[in-house]
């Protein structure tokens, strides 16, 4: 997972809600098949946007307080969080255009 970290509850307020940068938090499961389908995706665009956008995991079995903070009834679910807030929310498989239209909207300071 090239530049995807998993994260745990202990670690969320840190790296997720204090980061300087957005973060596209990635709530999955490791029974979910749409989850690891969408690894490749993520992968490109953890590369592609290294230092500008972060993208964190998070399994909802290993951490059910932080899903259950945002209100995760399915996987995947996909929360772009900024300043400490969740700014956009996506749900489902999505395409890799589809991700890079949800990122580029958070690039550079913009929202």
């Amino acid at each position: 997972m090239a530049g995807i970290e998993e994260i745990k509850t202990e670690d969320f307020e840190a790296l997720v809600l204090k980061s300087d940068i957005p973060v596209f938090v990635d709530f999955h499961a490791t029974w979910c098949g749409p989850c690891k389908a969408m690894m490749p995706a993520l992968e490109d665009m953890a590369l592609e946007y290294a230092g500008e956008v972060k993208i964190v995991k998070v399994d909802i079995d290993a951490e059910p307080k932080i899903a259950e903070t945002y209100n995760i009834l399915g996987v995947p679910t996909f929360i772009m969080m900024q300043g400490g807030e969740a700014k956009e929310r996506l749900s489902g498989g999505m395409t890799r255009g589809k991700l890079a239209a949800v990122f580029e909207r958070f690039v550079g300071g913009a929202q």
